[in-house]
């Protein structure tokens, strides 16, 4: 969590969109190499592969020779590596809702269902919220659409399905 005023947060959103789009510098090489699997961060450069004579992989996250098993998606074994958006879903304080009652063990960040955007909700109106990055709406408790949420609750009672547990993984976007 960090307290960004609305223009930091714009900046940051928008360097986080160009950051994710292009590829990323070998920190062997220097030559530009691009991530094949989303749900891996262990990465091979073939630049730094064919040099050496044997297999050159780095972590996308922190941009070291990968250390530990693989395929990985949270972090390798590097000392300091971490998903700092795992880390903030993990842990930030639960939610009280001022206008929703009877929800207990939410926690006050969530990753958007959809895109994985880190959103948080500001407590007040209802559970529900539009996500500014996909437009989606959906419910910051159940983690269901909208749509889906509404057949079984109202927008200021607990959800019929509970509270959805502490996310683990970021939602990745796929796109059609």
């Amino acid at each position: 969590m960090a307290l960004l005023t609305p223009e930091e947060i714009k900046q940051f959103k928008k360097m986080r969109t160009i950051n994710a789009a292009v590829n990323r510098k070998c920190p062997g090489c220097k030559s530009s190499v691009a991530r094949q699997n989303e749900f891996n961060l262990c990465v091979s450069c073939k630049a730094c592969t064919t040099k050496r004579g044997h297999p050159y992989e780095f972590c996308w996250q922190c941009l070291r020779e990968w250390k530990g098993p693989k395929p990985r998606l949270d972090h390798c074994e590097n000392d300091g590596c971490c998903n700092t958006a795992l880390q903030t879903l993990k842990t930030c304080p639960d939610i009280v809702f001022d206008t929703v009652k009877g929800i207990t063990g939410c926690p006050a960040i969530r990753g958007c269902p959809t895109c994985g955007s880190l959103l948080e909700h500001k407590r007040n109106h209802c559970k529900h919220l539009d996500c500014p990055q996909c437009k989606v709406k959906f419910c910051f408790v159940c983690l269901k659409t909208f749509t889906e949420c509404s057949k079984t609750s109202s927008i200021s009672a607990p959800c019929s399905s509970g509270v959805a547990p502490r996310q683990t993984v970021i939602p990745a976007w796929k796109k059609n």
